[in-house]
């Protein structure tokens, strides 16, 4: 690891927050620097996303992928941003100071407490190699191609396994190389790293608009430590960074269900384009998602629905270039042999679904997140805060019926929890995460249900 590939990566992430922050200037404003300083890792993120689809749609239409395009996009996406902000009449942010309350001590604390054991990740992705199979199989090899050849080399990439799934990361990747000048393949997981400081940034700062924050913090330290979560925070593939997206898509749909806030709707648009980009799985969490939304919102069905078509049919012209891709050139592997709904194997389905249950409610994988999420949500369920249990209750049994469903689906994958053989860990990482950011949100819900509650009847 060089100081000049620390460089060139931080310019480039520097870039991304850039974009964000201009998207987010554009779709909402800003009204305070302390407002915008606790939406910057959302900001960071929506840039990854933005800037990382148009790559990706670029290159797959032929447009050749190198330096000048690495810098152009960014660049015309704050420009545009800026002018549609402009045109909007959003003004730039001005300064208010922070009152110090006890929440403010507590957040202190969670941070610094974070900032600990992110620097701890730091020093293991900094000297690090591809130690991990998918990594120096298929995820930076593609990477590599992108960057010597400038396009999805046909042969190449075919040939590879994962072949049928789509490129953003690889993109990602290989505008990381140009960035640091070379395919630097150690400084690339610092890159990884910085989207997990990223990821931690953007979810506090979503959930401290509803959660306080001495409920808050202790499960954003259980992301950091949770043992496939926060300790995979460097490594070189895209399970982590897809359920990153997803989870940010959640929380931002439950805002607007909650508030029917525009922008936030806007936003897990641009995060859910950029899931179906990332993995063949994007697609159905993006259709899970969006089903729980539909689900929870059933009595505000007129408003919710058409604009939940909206979102589909957004994400369906973002998704299909890559299926046409991949199709035209006769890859296969996109989606289970026997079709999507099959009655055949009937007698995989349950040890299917039960093999997926059982890797949720795995220590091993997650330690405490699950058990302490459902307690969570029978605390929501007992204050009558409904909305949020049944949407995020019912997203995760949704991502768990999933992932039975892919077992089941596809006869070729073992009932098994082995990592070489069955990919429900990796999938089930979705649910995991989701879980972390669920439950404060459903504990604020219930506490102030009960906080209601109690001065109702004081009064």
């Amino acid at each position: 690891m060089t100081a000049h590939s620390l460089a060139g990566l931080a310019a480039l992430n520097l870039l991304y927050l850039l974009s964000g922050l201009a998207i987010l200037w554009a779709v909402r404003g800003f009204a305070t620097l302390s407002e915008t300083a606790r939406l910057l890792g959302l900001a960071f993120f929506l840039g990854i996303a933005t800037v990382g689809s148009t790559w990706t749609l670029l290159l797959i239409v032929g447009v050749p992928f190198g330096l000048p395009l690495v810098l152009l996009v960014p660049a015309a996406v704050v420009v545009g941003a800026a002018v549609f902000a402009g045109r909007r009449g959003h003004g730039v942010p001005h300064w208010k100071a922070v009152t110090a309350r006890r929440s403010t001590i507590v957040a202190a604390v969670g941070i610094a407490a974070a900032g600990v054991l992110l620097e701890g990740l730091f020093r293991v992705a900094r000297l690090s190699g591809l130690y991990w199979w998918d990594a120096w199989s298929f995820w930076v090899p593609k990477a590599e191609a992108i960057y010597s050849f400038g396009d999805l080399d046909v042969g190449f990439f075919t040939s590879l396994p994962g072949s049928s799934y789509p490129p953003l990361v690889p993109v990602l990747d290989a505008a990381a190389f140009h960035a640091m000048g070379r395919p630097d393949v150690v400084s690339l997981h610092v890159q990884y790293w910085l989207f997990g400081v990223g990821f931690l940034w953007a979810l506090a700062g979503l959930l401290a608009e509803r959660v306080p924050a001495w409920i808050l913090w202790p499960f954003m330290l259980l992301v950091l430590v949770a043992p496939r979560i926060g300790r995979r925070f460097f490594i070189t593939e895209a399970d982590l960074f897809l359920d990153c997206l997803f989870v940010l898509a959640a929380v931002l749909v439950w805002y607007w269900l909650r508030d029917r806030e525009r922008w936030r709707l806007t936003a897990g648009t641009l995060l859910m384009s950029a899931m179906v980009l990332t993995k063949r799985e994007g697609m159905l969490l993006v259709a899970l998602l969006l089903v729980a939304a539909a689900i929870a919102a059933a009595r505000d069905w007129r408003f919710v629905l058409p604009r939940l078509g909206i979102v589909v049919a957004v994400v369906a012209v973002v998704a299909a270039p890559w299926r046409i891709w991949y199709v035209r050139h006769g890859v296969s592997g996109e989606g289970p042999t026997g079709g999507i709904f099959t009655l055949d194997n009937l007698d995989r389905l349950w040890p299917s679904i039960r093999l997926a249950f059982d890797v949720l409610f795995s220590s091993v994988y997650w330690s405490v997140t699950v058990p302490v999420a459902i307690g969570a949500l029978v605390l929501a369920l007992l204050a009558r805060a409904f909305r949020p249990a049944i949407f995020f209750g019912g997203l995760v049994l949704l991502v768990t019926l999933g992932g039975g469903w892919i077992t089941w689906a596809i006869p070729e994958l073992p009932i098994t929890q082995e990592l070489g053989g069955n990919p429900i860990v990796r999938f089930m990482g979705a649910a995991a995460l989701l879980c972390l950011a669920a439950t404060p949100l459903l504990l604020a819900s219930a506490w102030e249900r009960a906080t209601a509650a109690r001065e109702g009847a004081g009064g």
